[in-house]
């Protein structure tokens, strides 16, 4: 298979001269020109690189939606490895301490009264979730 890709790509290198000669003959403008060739491919390469920066930063940032509506609810997440998070769902009028990893999810607690007061979450827009955490593993200590 590469190799008959390295064979069409030769072919293809080998016409270009002889299409850019021939527009250059007849005295007509060439649109296939090493400066246009250059440029095209050029843009080419930047767009690919935006479109792969652009994944990379969407991984990277790998946010999940707090949703309001439904039965369950994502409260606050908190990572703790490369691959490893700690996740505080509310499901119904529990919350559940859960740990995802690349090989799954385990329930680490399973808290029968509310660890976070979500309606305080909702009165601070940019509650720290890492805070709360800490405060309330102290707290049941």
């Amino acid at each position: 298979m590469k190799k008959r890709i390295t064979q069409l790509a030769g072919m293809l290198a080998l016409q270009l001269p002889v299409v850019a000669n021939a527009g250059a003959a007849s005295g007509v403008g060439s649109m296939v020109d090493g400066g246009y060739l250059l440029q095209l491919a050029g843009s080419l390469l930047l767009v690919l690189g935006c479109i792969v920066a652009l994944l990379m930063m969407l991984k990277k940032l790998n946010r999940m939606p707090a949703g309001k509506s439904g039965a369950m609810r994502v409260i606050g997440s908190l990572k703790v490895g490369t691959r490893e998070k700690v996740v505080l769902l509310e499901v119904g009028d529990r919350q559940l301490l859960v740990g995802v990893a690349a090989n799954g999810v385990n329930t680490l607690q399973c808290f029968d009264e509310p660890v976070v007061d979500t309606d305080q979450l909702d009165s601070v827009p940019n509650a720290d979730f890492a805070s709360f955490l800490s405060a309330s593993a102290l707290g049941r200590q």
